[in-house]
């Protein structure tokens, strides 16, 4: 089976989309990787993976910010063509979507080289930050995806809620396939440390509950300390709050590390947080990476009172849920678990269970049950 995966960026930051291209050439089948060319464009790192690799990539004037719309609306309709291109020249058997912006090409070029299709839908792409409050632009997207996924063979979510969302707006009931980690083979870490620590490791952006996670620093007592790991727009202002706030002895950054090692960092910690707020839809029906990766790493959870992680806490009960995202709450539940050996003890060994059941090993069977599916109509059709 030959099998194209598609995706708005150069692949090396997207550690679902990589993992779908191991797990599809591990399957024994032929993959191509098609892509656009971004600041972490690299070379090496594409041609050490063992499949073909199309960038779309015209140049710098087609990569970072453009402010006239004219030179927008040229990069995507000369971006779209070319990918189109790229995919028609490896003539696959199933094309798979990553994402709403990739879906409108891939179908194209499905009907162009008669593949079957699939669609990845990694977030509600209508309520992303920046469209959704275009009402306009949102209603144009909710209209194209829903005419797109009658005729897609198979989609995919993220989550259970948002699989939901899609089965309530568009009659359609996406395979969830989580994006956990693969599972883990570094050795976890001795938690050396003489505090207790809480680690919030990911991108620093709003509405994740960084900046209550650092002001809880505040109602804690000098035992426990509050790690920082990763990268965003609001590292700035954390950083600054943190020297403001005279809290530099109880929070502290660690540097970045890759993917493949966030298990193996976190694991030096006691405690992870997940504190997305529910400030717009998408971030309400998502799940973080953070939360499989805890788990694999032993850790018991803070989590934000959002569906999916209410749904998962009901499934493993391998975290304490807060009905709030303030800095007395953050306080409160880390206290709880501080001072609650038996607690902790049966968390951290429910979250090592979930990580058992739940990891990309597993997931990974799904996808390739709907590559097998998928396969089989195009050949019904071809017939």
């Amino acid at each position: 089976m030959k099998i194209s995966i598609v995706v708005s960026n150069s692949l090396k930051k997207d550690p679902r989309v990589i993992k779908q291209i191991k797990a599809a050439m591990a399957a024994g089948h032929e993959v191509q990787f098609v892509g656009y060319r971004d600041e972490n464009l690299d070379r090496e790192f594409l041609n050490a993976l063992g499949c073909r690799c199309d960038i779309v990539d015209f140049g710098d004037d087609y990569v970072g910010q453009l402010r006239s719309v004219y030179k927008k609306i040229r990069r995507r309709l000369a971006r779209k063509e070319r990918a189109i291109r790229c995919l028609c020249d490896f003539r696959p058997d199933v094309i798979h979507a990553n994402d709403f912006d990739m879906l409108g090409l891939s179908y194209r070029a499905a009907k162009k080289c008669k593949a079957g299709l699939v669609y990845d839908s990694h977030e509600i792409f209508a309520e992303n930050i920046g469209i959704a409050e275009r009402k306009w632009m949102k209603r144009q997207i909710i209209r194209s995806e829903r005419r797109l996924v009658r005729k897609v063979d198979r989609m995919i979510s993220v989550s259970h809620a948002a699989a939901a969302y899609f089965e309530e707006k568009y009659a359609i009931r996406p395979t969830v396939i989580t994006n956990c980690p693969m599972k883990n083979t570094l050795p976890l870490l001795d938690k050396t440390s003489d505090a207790f620590e809480v680690v919030y490791q990911g991108l620093m952006v709003r509405g994740r509950g960084y900046e209550e996670f650092v002001d809880a620093a505040r109602l804690l007592p000098d035992g426990i300390r509050l790690k920082l790991r990763g990268y965003g727009s609001l590292e700035p202002k954390l950083r600054a709050d943190i020297e403001e706030k005279h809290l530099s002895e109880k929070v502290v950054f660690a540097p970045p590390v890759e993917v493949a090692q966030l298990v193996q960092a976190a694991s030096a910690s006691h405690v992870g947080a997940v504190l997305t707020r529910p400030v717009n839809l998408n971030f309400k029906l998502s799940v973080s990476n953070k939360v499989f990766e805890y788990a694999a790493a032993g850790l018991p959870v803070l989590l934000s009172d959002v569906p999916e992680h209410r749904y998962l806490n009901k499934q493993y009960g391998f975290g304490v849920i807060l009905d709030e995202v303030t800095p007395e709450k953050i306080a409160d539940a880390i206290l709880r678990l501080y001072g609650d050996k038996e607690l902790y003890a049966r968390l951290a060994e429910n979250a090592r269970t979930m990580s058992d059941e739940m990891n990309w090993e597993a997931e990974s069977e799904k996808l390739l049950e709907i590559y097998r599916s998928v396969y089989q109509r195009v050949e019904e059709r071809r017939k």
